[in-house]
């Protein structure tokens, strides 16, 4: 999974650094940063999942409209470099984890932007595997060192003709040890590039795996229709605005309906439905129905409240998730009664022990209550939740830790707006009832 998230120059920050956790908590009033955070993950994950290695970075895709350079870099200045690193790891690859650093740079004339540089890391060593950096006239990035060692400025065209640069990452094409050279200088880099290969390839793996292993839903979620078409094919992404999950309960395969059925219960739980079920009106239509919680009414989703179909998205989305995959999701209480948004303390709990790793964005303080009950009991290792409450102040976005004990009670108090809102709307309600009980 992904561990740690640093930038710089980007968007609301000049400069961000977080830890992640299997359960990664932003909070914080509306315009804070959060989404300047998330969009650091989401613009990565994007161009990795990309049609166009050759693209360093995918400004629009399924992931989201950054819209230009400027629109990322901070304080629109477009002559400012900014960078993006990110710690991965993920078992399909090996238990090491490793570290990605990419600055990017915009050419005003050609509206062309490049990669500055790059390096990846072995996590926790003092030396880059290897470094790479475009030259200030130069077109593409150039390998300046390998495993920490300068490679001299004749040698770099020749070392970097092994490297071939999949979107912002770095990965070895040729067999560098194959090759012979008279400049001692060259067949010295080729060699460092050679023994470093299977050290620089599971870098690369690592880190495009996890990035590939992102799935994102946004807050605006599409409204459910009345009926749904049977393509025969279902989307292996839920969308941003969770318009494939559809697709992908109405197969009848028996992981399909192991899903659904886990749906259905966190649905019951929460006291939203009894159930939802794939109903076929012929072979290329068909409904969702949703069963009423207390009638047991079935309904068709479109005629019910917007909440079921808003956090279905999200409860389908992880359930599909394997361990070490990241699900990101802005809001997933939106819509939802309080009863509902503390369950959903219940499913995020339930995923991180399972393995998946959640960063979640939300203002819901009935989720965050059910949070701290997961860990007072016991069901919830209060290690693997990170709290950050983001805010404003005059001289730019801050980041403020908050970390939880054994009994689920703040280490730090969360900066003003969350919790002692509550208080201070009681008190207010309180002192409302004595001028009322005066004046009579």
């Amino acid at each position: 999974m992904i561990t740690s998230l640093w930038f710089s120059q980007f968007k609301a920050f000049s400069e961000c650094n977080l830890e992640l956790r299997p359960l990664t908590i932003l909070l914080g009033e509306n315009n804070a940063g959060k989404s300047s955070i998330l969009a650091a993950l989401r613009l990565l994950s994007q161009t990795v999942q990309g049609q166009d290695p050759s693209l360093p970075l995918s400004f629009s895709g399924p992931y989201g409209d950054f819209g230009s350079y400027r629109d990322l870099v901070y304080r629109n200045h477009r002559g400012r470099p900014f960078a993006i690193a990110l710690t991965c790891s993920h078992h399909s690859v090996g238990p090491r984890a490793y570290w990605s650093y990419t600055e990017f740079k915009h050419r005003v004339q050609t509206r062309e932007t490049f990669i500055r540089s790059s390096e990846l890391w072995l996590a926790g060593t003092d030396r880059p595997i290897i470094r790479l950096e475009t030259p200030r006239e130069g077109t593409r990035p150039l390998v300046t060192a390998v495993s920490g060692e300068t490679i001299p400025d004749a040698a770099r065209q020749t070392v970097t003709s092994n490297i071939r640069m999949y979107t912002f990452l770095p990965r070895l094409v040729h067999d560098a040890g194959g090759r012979e050279s008279r400049s001692a200088d060259v067949s010295r880099g080729l060699g460092l590039l050679r023994d470093a290969n299977a050290q620089l390839s599971d870098a690369y793996r690592t880190v495009s795996t996890s990035l590939q292993a992102v799935e994102y839903l946004g807050a605006m979620r599409r409204a459910p229709e009345r009926t749904y078409v049977n393509t025969g094919v279902a989307s292996r992404r839920i969308g941003a605005d969770g318009s494939a999950w559809p697709t992908m309960i109405a197969s009848g395969s028996p992981q399909r309906k192991r899903e659904l059925d886990a749906a259905s219960n966190w649905l019951s739980a929460a006291g939203i439905a009894r159930s939802v079920t794939v109903s076929w009106i012929g072979d290329r239509h068909y409904e969702i129905v949703v069963t009423n919680p207390v009638t047991g009414e079935p309904e068709n989703i479109a005629d019910v409240g917007q909440g079921t179909s808003q956090v279905l998205p999200v409860i389908i989305a992880g359930l599909r998730l394997r361990p070490d995959d990241t699900l990101i999701v802005e809001e997933p209480e939106i819509h939802l009664h309080p009863r509902a948004q503390a369950a959903l303390g219940d499913y995020f709990a339930n995923l991180c022990n399972r393995g998946v790793q959640a960063l979640v964005e939300t203002h819901s303080e009935y989720f965050i209550v059910r949070l701290q009950q997961q860990i007072a009991s016991g069901q919830l290792d209060p290690e693997h939740v990170m709290l950050y409450y983001v805010y404003s102040e005059p001289d730019g976005k801050k980041i403020k830790p908050v970390t939880l004990d054994d009994t689920a009670s703040f280490r730090d108090q969360i900066p003003g707006g969350f919790f002692p809102q509550r208080i201070d709307e009681a008190r207010k309600l309180i002192e409302a009832r004595g001028r009322a009980g005066t004046a009579e």
